[in-house]
């Protein structure tokens, strides 16, 4: 069957470091304030800007503006296609429901106009990926944490999400599991749903850094009617304290479709190859495959060297939160 592999060297992160990032994040979470009208209130834009240029600093900025690489401007077109709104929209949550991070409580992840009004999606086949509800099931920092979602947000209606899912992380396991289904309206429903479960062990890897380790620490396992698709990542002691870490990517198809499913599967792969060989020919072009993965490796590089300062950015982070206002 098709089977995919590569392997990364990369910057090792502490286990402790990644502990206070943690433990960081959800204090993050914890500050968050809501106006009257469930809004999330943010820090005013000089706070922000600064926030980012720290960010930026530590690596955790947008790539393309550090790298001074002009960004794809087809989703900015696109945008601006639908109107001056959309295009200058932003990215807020409401708290519709309860407490905030008590059980069953609901919030409302939505795109606003700069008059903070929700932009409607341009036609009817965007609304299908608008507007995703999230549900706390259960909020333990020192336990477990779980949140359902559902993309649109179909709270108080009768229409059933496009996409779904939930996300858990059990603390004590050092275990984060992401599991969704995507259920595209339409004919042929068998074609188009697909369902995946992603989990990330975070002691087995540090274990299988230690101590080696047959099990992948991190598994990706997604299934759709012609085919089930797996992914790991399995990590290994590297040279000069660095992981080495085998990313396999395995493609199955289902019953009398599995020849076509492998056909399809290395025609695709041909393709990218053809194309990369044609990039570096011309050279200046677009980046090769290769290059996109050396490219996403010096990132992680450069974070993982500032990863001790991330718990200092994000505490700074959580204290802006906390002390944000409504915008005059």
């Amino acid at each position: 069957m098709p089977r995919l592999s590569h392997t990364f060297d990369i910057t090792a992160v502490d286990e402790e470091v990644l502990a206070r990032i943690v433990d960081a994040l959800h204090e993050v979470v914890r500050s968050c304030r809501f106006d009257g009208r469930g809004w999330l209130l943010t820090p005013d834009d000089e706070t922000w800007a600064r926030l980012e240029q720290r960010a930026q600093e530590l690596g955790l900025g947008d790539r393309e503006k550090e790298s001074g690489e002009p960004r794809d401007g087809a989703a900015a077109a696109s945008a601006e296609a639908d109107g001056p709104a959309v295009a200058a929209s932003e990215t807020a949550l409401q708290l519709q429901r309860g407490r905030h991070l008590a059980p069953r409580s609901h919030y409302l992840v939505a795109e606003l106009s700069p008059e903070g009004v929700p932009v409607d999606p341009a036609d009817d086949a965007e609304k299908g990926w608008s507007g995703t509800g999230l549900t706390i099931v259960s909020w333990d920092e020192a336990g477990t944490s779980s949140v359902d979602f559902a993309m649109p947000d179909t709270v108080g209606t009768n229409d059933p999400p496009v996409t779904w899912g939930n996300v858990t992380h059990d603390a004590r396991a050092g275990l984060l599991t992401w599991t969704g289904r995507v259920r595209v309206p339409g004919r042929g429903a068998w074609l188009r749903s697909a369902g995946g479960t992603l989990r990330f062990d975070t002691d087995a890897w540090y274990t299988a850094i230690a101590e080696g380790g047959e099990t992948p620490p991190v598994r990706l396992h997604a299934t759709h009617a012609t085919a089930d698709v797996s992914a790991w990542l399995s990590p290994a002691a590297g040279p000069d304290g660095r992981w080495s870490v085998e990313a396999v990517l395995d493609v199955r198809g289902r019953g009398v479709l599995r020849p076509l499913v492998a056909a399809a599967f290395w025609a695709v792969t041909a393709s990218f190859r053809r194309e990369d060989r044609r990039n570096a020919r011309q050279g200046g072009g677009a980046p090769t495959t290769r290059e996109r993965v050396d490219r996403a490796a010096r990132s992680w590089d450069r974070i993982a060297r500032n990863a001790p300062r991330i718990p200092e950015l994000l505490r700074e982070l959580a204290r802006a939160m906390a002390e944000a206002g409504p915008k005059r």
